[in-house]
């Protein structure tokens, strides 16, 4: 083979030179300066044979150790053979699957070989498949004459890359004359292997699989080793499902292992079975992935939504204490789709609640058909005591409820019933004749109070300058006004049958009859007092 040959492998087109440290340590080979026997120790010797009788005993299939040439220590190997036949040493190295290995060492040979082109002087590497064969050879040809320096050169050999095929890793040295020399084998190897893990919640553990439930987030973890002989840099961990790639390792010393971690949330029922695939990469080092596996399962039906419909009396679009429940209101449950899938009546207490829900987007609607009711003012503030419901169709806006959010009891509807104003004029009867004339003057501050069915007050004010006096925003319901006229007298009432032109107070009670108020207003309620 011709020197950097390629055997079903990869070698790297130009060679890169190595950083050899004093004494030749820090590298993958054993023994690197030969200096431990002779044979030097951790090299088998494959010697060329037969050797033809008559073979001088200096020409004998050898190998060993000398001083004299050697680059670091106190000796050098060599190996001596019969003419034009091969002899070859070999060292095992370590293996690391798709690992680059980058060569140096220190070699010689005599300036006579040297001037023989057929010559077989060579070192390198040479990688085997598990059945011993050959996949990849790196190797370069002895160039330098020992006489010329008495020392041997250094020689750098192309990156190679460990074929998938191969199992092993040898260096080795071969020459057919006397000799092949070489000292300060070092070899240098970059890899990095992957390991990719996804968290389980339901135990905590790290592993290759992990069940998940819909709606939650997938938490990775992903373990970085270098198993070279040398410190790798910029190393990128790259996996598309996540949501933020990690930043690179800034370096990664040989023999040691670096972690990070990414997250992928909110998986789906979609997401059942997804493989993950991480790539790491740093340099000219082979990539290399893992993979991890998600199942993903569908969530648990154990979402509500619900709340309160209610009767804002005063209108500001906020429950207040003691305004009650609507009871009787429908409240419609629909998905992110608008599709209907339940309708539920509020109790006794304005209640409401749907429950056993899956993950997912709702929104409610409140029917009010059929009752005395409109929609007060939507979001007036405090979202858990305000009005959600939209005046125009009664509906919510769209909620999601889920692993973060299982209960949402804020989806509320305020309602208003129709109201009246009540009122409105308190005069003095000049001609107790029970009826307002033009030439009579209102009485001003006569308290007025406002009473519902059972005699209860509801309210209460005293007339103005004009002897005009009202009430606002009075509810449904019957109602009757009491006026406080001290030592005075009230007219005869019902003189026009109470049209709102004549007094409606009994002067017995002080108060008018009990009646609904007519809508929008009711400005009957009036009374005539009499002169002392």
């Amino acid at each position: 083979m011709a020197a950097g040959a390629l055997v079903m492998g990869v070698v790297s087109a130009s060679a890169q030179a190595a950083t050899v440290p004093s004494g030749c340590a820090g590298g993958a080979a054993p023994n690197p300066s030969v200096e431990q026997g002779s044979p030097p120790a951790g090299y088998t010797f494959n010697p060329a044979a037969p050797v033809p009788n008559g073979t001088p005993r200096s020409k004998q299939p050898r190998l060993s150790t000398a001083d004299g040439y050697q680059s670091d220590g106190g000796k050098y190997a060599l190996i001596s053979t019969p003419d034009k036949m091969v002899s070859t040493a070999y060292a095992a190295l370590k293996f690391v699957p798709g690992a680059v290995y980058t060569l140096t060492d220190w070699t010689g040979t005599n300036d006579g070989n040297l001037r023989r082109a057929e010559a077989v002087q060579e070192t390198g590497l040479r990688f085997y498949n598990g059945s011993g064969q050959v996949v990849l050879e790196n190797k370069l040809k002895v160039v330098h004459a020992v006489e010329a320096d008495g020392a041997l050169a250094r020689q750098d050999f192309p990156p190679s890359t460990a074929p998938p095929s191969a199992s092993s890793v040898r260096f080795f040295a071969a020459t057919d004359r006397n000799w092949v020399m070489w000292d300060c084998v070092h070899l240098q190897i970059a890899s990095l292997s992957a390991k990719a893990e996804v968290r389980d919640p339901a135990s905590g553990a790290w592993g290759a699989t992990a069940t998940l439930e819909a709606g939650t987030t997938a938490n990775y973890r992903f373990t970085v080793t270098n198993d070279g002989t040398t410190t790798l840099t910029d190393i990128k961990v790259v996996d598309p499902y996540c949501d933020v790639t990690p930043a690179p390792i800034a370096t990664l010393e040989a023999g040691r292992a670096a972690t990070v971690t990414c997250d992928h949330k909110n998986v789906t029922e979609a997401d059942n079975g997804h493989v993950s695939t991480v790539t790491v990469s740093s340099g000219t080092v082979p990539k290399k992935t893992a993979t991890t596996t998600i199942k993903v399962t569908p969530p648990p039906a154990i979402d509500e939504i619900g709340e309160f419909a209610w009767n804002d009396l005063d209108g500001n679009g906020l429950q207040d204490p003691g305004e009650p429940g609507v009871q009787g209101v429908k409240v419609t449950l629909k998905d992110a789709s608008g599709t209907a899938l339940g309708t539920l009546t509020t109790d006794d207490g304005g209640k409401y609640r749907f429950t056993n829900l899956k993950d997912g987007i709702y929104q409610v609607c409140f029917d009010t058909s059929g009752l005395p009711f409109t929609y007060t003012t939507k979001d007036a503030g405090d979202d858990a005591k305000d009005s959600d419901a939209d005046p125009v169709n009664g509906c919510t806006a769209t909620t999601a409820v889920g692993p973060r959010n299982r209960v949402d009891l804020t989806l509320a509807a305020g309602l208003t019933a129709p109201t009246s104003g009540l009122g409105d004029f308190v005069w003095l009867d000049k001609d107790k004749d029970g009826l307002q004339s033009r030439d009579e003057l209102g009485v001003p501050d006569v308290k007025v109070t406002l009473k519902d069915a059972s005699g209860n007050e509801t309210s209460s004010t005293v007339t103005g300058p004009d002897g005009r006096y009202a009430f606002d925003r009075v509810p449904p319901g019957s109602y009757q006004v009491c006026f406080d006229v001290g030592a005075r007298q009230l007219t005869q009432p019902g003189a026009a049958r109470y049209d709102g032109t004549d007094s409606a107070a009994d002067p017995a009670t002080g108060c008018t009859p009990v009646a609904e108020p007519g809508a929008p207003e009711d400005l009957t309620r009036d009374a005539g007092l009499l002169e002392p």
